[in-house]
């Protein structure tokens, strides 16, 4: 039912031009879309994370609806735009992908090149270094492993259960509990330390763990600084940082926030040649702090997950950007990205 009002407001809306009117009157912002991972289940699969991860046939079928209605711009002229720099480009859209993935690079990025697109990926430097899965991918994997009924696991005296009945009890359970998470913890070290300890009686438990897999799996393996230095070569993507272990920024002491944003900087531009002037803030979380150590640390711009148009002169420090639409009609994206 509510799905059927949508849709019969949409075609009002467009019937009487409004639709048309609200894109045209934003045309002078930018549209900033933010994705993560870009993968499908196939036979070779060894498992599917609960965090869908968008499939590529859908990631080019928007794209081509997008395509007719928007002009795919790179970061520098983003930025150029907003701070007043360069003349705005009516209707422009700027792709992001965040934490830096492989399937960005092998299964994204040909399909952006379909579109002249040049879209810009976020990296945790830490974990392109090692290698290793991010922590809520590990954590997710080692439930996974531990399917079929409830799982209780003790941390500090805690207990901390899950159920693991079904596939959707376990993704309901598990979301919960990471939005518990992050509003209980205000040290993300601390709570990367749980995430890791849970991981670890369960792999124990089942003798499976993401790391041994990772480096050949297609949803969870992270960039390597060997892919990502060719596309940048290539001039197929810019790279930017999302710190180095993907920690936010908002949990962190100042000399804490200095290394996550320095070090980053540092590795980024000593691996890939290239000025890392642009920066992401992980789970979107900021504050006052932040945004002047960010500022401090020479980074031009800074994206957010607020959500919203950028307009010119916004504060490029905190910087908006939507979700990018998951099967949608082209009236629904225009009412998405203008609403």
């Amino acid at each position: 039912m509510r799905f059927f009002f949508k849709q019969s407001l949409l075609s009002l809306l467009s019937r009487l031009g409004l639709l048309d009117y609200i894109h045209n009157k934003n045309r002078h912002k930018i549209t900033v879309l933010t994705l993560h991972g870009v993968m499908e289940k196939h036979e070779q699969s060894l498992w599917e994370p609960i965090r869908p991860q968008l499939r590529p046939s859908e990631l080019e079928s928007m794209l081509k609806v997008m395509s007719k209605y928007y002009h795919f711009i790179t970061a520098e002229q983003c930025v150029g735009m907003l701070d007043g720099k360069i003349p705005i480009i009516e209707h422009a859209l700027l792709l992001t992908f965040d934490d830096g993935y492989r399937n960005t690079i092998e299964h994204a990025l040909p399909i952006c090149e379909k579109f002249g697109i040049k879209p810009l990926l976020f990296i945790a430097t830490g974990h392109i270094d090692s290698g290793k899965p991010f922590w809520f991918d590990r954590l997710d994997y080692a439930l996974q492993q531990n399917m079929g009924g409830i799982i209780s696991i003790e941390y500090e005296s805690v207990n901390y259960t899950f159920d693991t009945t079904t596939r959707e009890t376990l993704k309901v359970c598990y979301q919960q509990f990471r939005d518990d998470c992050k509003k209980f913890f205000n040290d993300d070290i601390k709570m990367n330390h749980l995430f890791n300890a849970l991981s670890h009686k369960l792999e124990i438990r089942s003798g499976k763990a993401l790391c041994d897999i990772c480096k050949h799996d297609d949803w969870s393996s992270i960039a390597t600084w060997l892919l990502l230095r060719e596309a940048v070569r290539g001039d197929r993507i810019d790279i930017a940082s999302h710190t180095v272990d993907h920690w936010r920024l908002n949990s962190l002491t100042p000399e804490q926030i200095l290394f996550q944003l320095q070090q980053s900087k540092i590795r980024i531009e000593n691996e890939l040649g290239i000025k890392c002037d642009y920066f992401c803030y992980p789970n979107g979380n900021y504050n006052a702090l932040a945004i002047n150590l960010v500022k401090k640390s020479g980074y031009i711009a800074a994206f957010s997950t607020d959500a919203g148009l950028c307009n010119k002169y916004d504060d490029l420090m905190t910087l908006k950007r939507l979700h990018f639409p998951v099967n949608k009609s082209a009236r629904e994206i225009i009412y998405q990205f203008n609403r």
